[in-house]
């Protein structure tokens, strides 16, 4: 049984397993898909078992996720709560979206003749709303800290910037559907990157692994836009390669909370 602590921000340490298991799901994760991708396995009975282990390490990630969440509970201001609410919200969204993209039952061309792997947009769905929560966990925890001309400026530049991602790769023939859903992700998906530069400005070195977890994420949905969704020829390695960014990606994100819990002094960084 857990019982309430009443050491906060700097005095509450973080139990050490909240931090060493998701490095040991993410080396767990990369073994996996380096034999797998060895192997070529593409379908059938071992694609089968492969997105049930897949599913599995993300459910641990998400299980320690929660515990993160149950720490700061214990430990911390509502703030700090509120951020670890928003953080785990996000992840378990975005799990929903993974378990789509495992595509176990072999759904292609579902919605025009162009685009093969058409159920990348119906994970959208899931993939949207978590990394909005994600995003909303991130500029809660560096509210105050970070200047609004570094929020804004950033911000547009990097919807810009995916939207014109988006164009370069849309290939024509697109299904409107589909063209829409990932057009408007792929402007969400880049406010990642501002993101980022918040945690870096906000919480310094301290924040470095969970800021490179925020930029991770954009460039893992990039690699799936130009190599797998819109692109042609990198299936299945493309598969293997994206989904050890995205796990170690979602394994940093995950500390958000222990970062803004313990990055909190009576003194704020502002800058």
């Amino acid at each position: 049984m857990h019982h309430p602590t009443s050491a906060t921000g700097r005095d509450a340490i973080p139990p050490l397993p909240l931090r060493r298991l998701p490095w040991l799901l993410c080396t767990a994760i990369i073994l996996l898909q380096s034999a797998f991708w060895i192997a070529q396995v593409e379908s059938g009975t071992w694609k089968i078992l492969l997105a049930a282990l897949e599913m599995g390490l993300l459910g641990g990630l998400l299980w320690n996720g929660w515990r993160i969440r149950r720490w700061v509970y214990q430990t911390s201001t509502a703030r700090h709560c509120a951020v670890a609410d928003l953080t785990v919200a996000g992840l378990t969204v975005c799990l929903l979206g993974d378990a789509v993209n495992r595509n176990v039952p072999a759904r292609f061309y579902s919605y025009d003749d162009v685009v093969q792997h058409s159920y990348l947009a119906d994970s959208v769905w899931f993939f949207f709303p978590g990394y909005a929560l994600l995003l909303a966990a991130v500029w809660l925890a560096t509210r105050g800290r970070v200047h609004p001309l570094w929020r804004v400026v950033p911000m547009v530049l990097a919807a810009a910037g995916g939207l014109f991602a988006f164009f370069q790769v849309l290939l024509p023939g697109t299904a409107a559907y589909i063209a829409w859903l990932t057009g408007a992700y792929s402007i969400l998906i880049a406010l990642m990157l501002p993101c980022a530069l918040w945690i870096g400005l906000a919480f310094g070195r301290r924040g470095h692994w969970v800021a490179l977890g925020a930029a991770m994420a954009t460039v893992a949905d990039g690699m799936i836009g130009q190599f797998w969704l819109y692109g042609s020829g990198h299936y299945p390695a493309i598969a293997y390669a994206n989904f050890m960014v995205y796990f170690v990606s979602q394994a940093l994100l995950q500390q958000l909370p222990l970062l803004a819990q313990n990055s909190y002094s009576s003194t704020a960084r502002s800058v």
